[in-house]
C-alpha cells in the first residue's frame, strides 16, 4: 500500500514539472476565403463581350486555379490550400489553424485548360515550402489567349488569442495586350479584300526583345525577373498566305499577357515565298525583319493593344483606349503614318533626278530596272514606301538626259491624296495657272522664270510628274 502511494504522489510531480517548464501552443481557427472573380475586371473585351469566358466556342475550356500558400515569420511553409474549378467566381475557402505570430499568405490565381485539342497551363509554381524560393514561372508553350492572365495577392497577417475571417480578392498582376494582324487590302493594289503583299508572306512572327517571365518574392513584395532565353520571345505567329489560301478572316484577333516591364519594344520578322522578296522589298530579300517599336511600359492591370498591319509592313504598340474601336483606331494609326511616310518619299526630291542620265539615276536610286519601254528611252523601277513605281523617260534612246520622272502612288483615301498635295507645298512653290480639283501644280524656285522643274500631282490617276521646263 506505501509503495502504491509513492507511485502516484511521483507522477503527480512529473505533471506538475512539465507544466511548469514551457507554455502549451494554442493553434487559434481562422477562416480564409480567396477568389480570383475580379481578374479580368480592369481589363475590356474586345473580340466579345464574352471574352473572358472560360468555357466559350472557339475559345477552349478553361479552368481557374487558386492556390494559397501560408509562411511562419522564417518564410517556412505552414499551410496550403489549393482549388481547381471552372467556373470564375469559385471560392476557395479553408480553415487555418495557427499558433499566435507574424505570418505571410502569397495567393496565386492561374489558368490552365484545352484548346483545338492541346492542353496548356501557363504558369508553374514551384519551390513552395519557402518563401525566399517560391517562383511563378511563364510555360513557354504558346497560345494567344486572355487566360495567361496571372492574379496574385500578398498580405501579412497577426495571429492573437481572436477567431478572425479573411478575404482575398486576387488582381491581375500582368498587364494584358490586344495583337490583331491586319492582312486587309488598305492601298487597293490586292485581291479579295486581302493586301497585295498577303499571297507573298509564307510566315510573320513578332517579337519582343526579351520579357520578364518570372514571379519570385521579396518578402511580400513580388518583382520579376527574365528567364534564361533573354534575345527574342515570341508574341504571334501568323501565315498571310495560309489566310488567302483558305478564304480565312482578314483580321487576326488574340490576347497575349506579360509581367510588368519597363520601356519594352516589339519587332517582327517575315518570310517570303522563295523568289517573292525580290518583287516587295527594295533590298530584294525573301527574308525581311522590321524596326523596333516605340517602347512601352506594362503595367499590372493595364491593357495595352499592337497592331500589325501586313499593307504598311509596321506594327503599333499602345495603351489600349476603349473609347476607340479597332477600325477608328487603325485609320488613324494609318492616316499618321501614311503622312510621315508621303513627307519621307518626297523628302527625296526627285525634282533632282531630272536632266541626269540613267546610270547616275540608278546609282542615286540603287535599284536595277523592272523593265524598259518599247520606245527605249523610258526605264521602270520599284518603288518605296507608298511609292509603288518610279518610271523615268529620257530625251533619247541613249538615255543620256531625263526630262521626266513620274511617280505611281499605291494611295486610296482622300487624306492620302491631301497629304500628297501639303507635302508638296512645303516642299515647292505653288502655281495657280493650270491647278484644278484634280491636278495640283508646283515649280521648284519662287519664281516662273527662275525654275527648271514642274511639278503637275494627278489625283484621278494617282501619279506625280516632275518635267523638264528648260
Amino acid at each position: 500500500m506505501k509503495k502504491y502511494i509513492y507511485g502516484l504522489f511521483a507522477i503527480a510531480l512529473i505533471l506538475v514539472s512539465c507544466t511548469d517548464k514551457e507554455d502549451i501552443d494554442i493553434a487559434y481557427k481562422s477562416q480564409l476565403t480567396v477568389s480570383a472573380s475580379h481578374i479580368f475586371d480592369s481589363f475590356t473585351p474586345v473580340i466579345s463581350h464574352d471574352d473572358f469566358s472560360l468555357n466559350k466556342e472557339g475559345q477552349g475550356v478553361w479552368n481557374i486555379n487558386l492556390h494559397t500558400f501560408i509562411y511562419d515569420e522564417q518564410g517556412n511553409l505552414v499551410q496550403k490550400a489549393e482549388k481547381t474549378d471552372s467556373s470564375l467566381s469559385s471560392n476557395l475557402t479553408c480553415d487555418l489553424m495557427l499558433t499566435p505570430g507574424e505570418y505571410t499568405i502569397i495567393s496565386i490565381a492561374e489558368f490552365s485548360g484545352t484548346y483545338s485539342d492541346q492542353s496548356y497551363k501557363f504558369w508553374n509554381i514551384s519551390n513552395e515550402n519557402s518563401l525566399r524560393d517560391l517562383k511563378i514561372e511563364e510555360s513557354d508553350k504558346l497560345v494567344t489567349s486572355p487566360f495567361e492572365t496571372l492574379g496574385v495577392n500578398t498580405q501579412k497577417i497577426t495571429v492573437d488569442d481572436k477567431v478572425c475571417s479573411i478575404t482575398i480578392d486576387i488582381k491581375p498582376v500582368t498587364g494584358l495586350l490586344e495583337v490583331i494582324i491586319w492582312d486587309d487590302d488598305f492601298t487597293g493594289m490586292g485581291e479579295n479584300g486581302f493586301s497585295f503583299y498577303a499571297p507573298y508572306i509564307q510566315d510573320l512572327s513578332i517579337y519582343a526583345s526579351q520579357l520578364k517571365q518570372i514571379v519570385k518574392f521579396d518578402g511580400i513584395t513580388p518583382f520579376y525577373e527574365y528567364n534564361t532565353q533573354t534575345t527574342r520571345y515570341m508574341v504571334q505567329t501568323h501565315s498571310p498566305l495560309m489566310q488567302v489560301n483558305k478564304g480565312g478572316a482578314k483580321q487576326v484577333l488574340g490576347y497575349r499577357a506579360f509581367l510588368p516591364t519597363e520601356n519594352r519594344d516589339f519587332f517582327w520578322e517575315l518570310n517570303c515565298v522563295k523568289g517573292c522578296g525580290q518583287y516587295l522589298f527594295t533590298d530584294g530579300k525573301d527574308f525581311q525583319t522590321s524596326d523596333k517599336t516605340t517602347p512601352v511600359t506594362i503595367e499590372s492591370g493595364k491593357q495595352y493593344v499592337m497592331d500589325l498591319v501586313l499593307d504598311a509592313t509596321y506594327l503599333f504598340v499602345q495603351d489600349y483606349d476603349p473609347s476607340k474601336d479597332m477600325f477608328e483606331r487603325i485609320n488613324e494609326h494609318l492616316a499618321s503614318y501614311n503622312k510621315n511616310l508621303i513627307k519621307a518619299n518626297l523628302s527625296e526630291r526627285y525634282d533632282k533626278y531630272v536632266g541626269m542620265n540613267k546610270n547616275t539615276i540608278e546609282t542615286y536610286l540603287g535599284k536595277d530596272p523592272y523593265f524598259t519601254g518599247e520606245s527605249n528611252n523610258t526605264v521602270t523601277y520599284w518603288g518605296d514606301g507608298l511609292i509603288s513605281l518610279i518610271t523615268v523617260r529620257f530625251k533619247d534612246a541613249s538615255m543620256q538626259k531625263a526630262n521626266r520622272i513620274m511617280l505611281t502612288w499605291a494611295i486610296s483615301t482622300q487624306e492620302q491624296y491631301d497629304a500628297v498635295t501639303d507635302c508638296l507645298g512645303e516642299l515647292y512653290t505653288p502655281l495657280e495657272n493650270g491647278t484644278t480639283e484634280n491636278v495640283k501644280q508646283f515649280i521648284n524656285a519662287s519664281t516662273l522664270q527662275e525654275s527648271t522643274v514642274g511639278i503637275s500631282w494627278d489625283i484621278h490617276n494617282k501619279c506625280l510628274y516632275y518635267d523638264a521646263i528648260k
